[in-house]
């Protein structure tokens, strides 16, 4: 599978158009549309999961010393 990704808001006659072009060269496409807000939400950097679950630590003193170097 192959994916083309619009970044910018794009009108929905030119997707359309966009749609009917690679339809008619026999090209199966679909659009699927994503909420940008989702994208941009920050995750929580959490020390409960991997390396760092078994060591009494925090994240702001985890990056103090990762900096300091």
């Amino acid at each position: 599978m192959t994916a083309i990704i619009l970044k910018d808001n794009v009108e929905q006659r030119k997707i359309d158009a966009l749609l009917a072009f690679l339809k008619s060269w026999d090209i199966d496409a679909e659009l699927k549309t994503t909420d940008t807000e989702k994208l941009t939400e920050a995750v929580e950097f959490s020390l409960s999961k991997g390396i760092w679950s078994d060591y009494n630590i925090d994240s702001e003193e985890l990056r103090k010393k990762a900096w300091k170097r």
